[in-house]
């Protein structure tokens, strides 16, 4: 009998043993370096042509290998820098870019959320500060930015990887064009999200591509934010057409999908956001009313925009954060540019 128990004893601690060596945290990217504050793994390089992408992972402590992998292809604003749209704490002399955005602590502050998966978010910058521009230049350069993509996946290959695409102002034309660049979008994008972006938006040209690819699978998620921009004022004057801007576009976009989608919508509204989402919670439009008449086309990603980009329809949506409430992400900010 002692020796029985003594056995299930030493089958109890050996099962601890292996439980613990094979833990799954502590992985080390080739090839990264360590950033001097919170260790992030980090890869900076040129992809020809023109295109800076700076790679940011969790630390190797962080980093769990148990875990799937989202990469954030997260195109860089029209005029911004990715240092500015990482973000750091204001000092005396910095350029103003630097505070609205704040990229790098959103990340952060997400990863501290323990979300469920691994948050690598790539940033992605056009050697003319603008996405469309670079288009433009680079006929064919869409099949590039799903090259990139794929190669992406490859480094992460052993880590359960998926695509998120995505982008701010100028920077949905990462989404677009690589819808542009694929017949079909594969089943590796799982996330699509435009922050006051979508100003490309063409039912024909990408509606059924969209529309497919969110029904292939009760995984894949849409998130659009936009603000009445046609409404704003510049220095005391309209400076977006009543169709031209992302309030339009998103008005058109949403009433494709609801009229080509099996889903019901629920709308709701709370202070000046309209929520226009899918029962299933797979798709979400939130449209902001601006009847101050003011400019808000960074405002929505400085206040926690990307943070819920990220976790709408996950566990952890609304923990500890709020769309268009005070930042959740500041004990995050970095000091400086590493």
């Amino acid at each position: 009998m002692l020796e029985t128990a003594a056995m299930k004893r030493f089958l109890f601690l050996l099962s601890l043993a292996v439980i613990f060596t094979g833990c799954s945290r502590g992985v080390e990217l080739p090839g990264f370096k360590t950033a001097p504050c919170f260790g992030e793994q980090i890869a900076s390089y040129t992809r020809c042509p023109g295109i800076k992408v700076e790679v940011n992972a969790p630390s190797a402590s962080e980093f769990d290998s148990s875990l799937p992998t989202a990469i954030v292809l997260y195109g860089l604003p029209n005029g911004n820098t990715t240092d500015w749209t990482i973000g750091k704490q204001a000092a005396e002399g910095d350029d103003w870019h630097f505070q609205i955005q704040h990229i790098g602590a959103q990340t952060r502050y997400i990863r501290s959320l323990r979300p469920g998966f691994n948050l690598v978010t790539v940033y992605l910058e056009a050697e003319q500060l603008s996405w469309g521009s670079w288009r433009a230049a680079n006929k064919g350069g869409d099949s590039l930015i799903a090259r990139l993509a794929e190669e992406l996946l490859c480094t992460f290959g052993k880590y359960e990887p998926y695509i998120v695409l995505s982008g701010h102002s100028g920077g949905g034309n990462i989404p677009f064009g690589f819808m542009d660049a694929v017949d079909t979008i594969p089943s590796y994008v799982r996330r699509i999200v435009f922050l006051d972006s979508n100003y490309n938006w063409d039912d024909g040209r990408y509606g059924g591509k969209l529309a497919r690819w969110l029904g292939s699978s009760a995984g894949n998620t849409l998130f659009v934010a936009c603000y009445d921009d046609a409404n704003a004022l510049l220095n005391g004057k309209p400076f977006v057409s009543p169709t031209g801007g992302t309030w339009y576009r998103s008005g058109v976009m949403l009433r494709y999908l609801q009229d080509s989608l099996d889903k019901e919508w629920v709308e709701q509204k709370s202070g000046n956001i309209i929520s226009c989402r899918s029962a299933d919670k797979s798709v979400q439009f939130l449209m902001i009313e601006n009847p101050e008449r003011a400019i808000l086309h960074t405002v929505m990603v400085e206040k926690n925009g990307y943070v819920h980009s990220l976790l709408l329809g996950t566990p952890k949506e609304n923990c500890g954060y709020g769309f268009m409430e005070e930042a959740a992400y500041r004990n995050f900010i970095q000091k400086e540019v590493w």
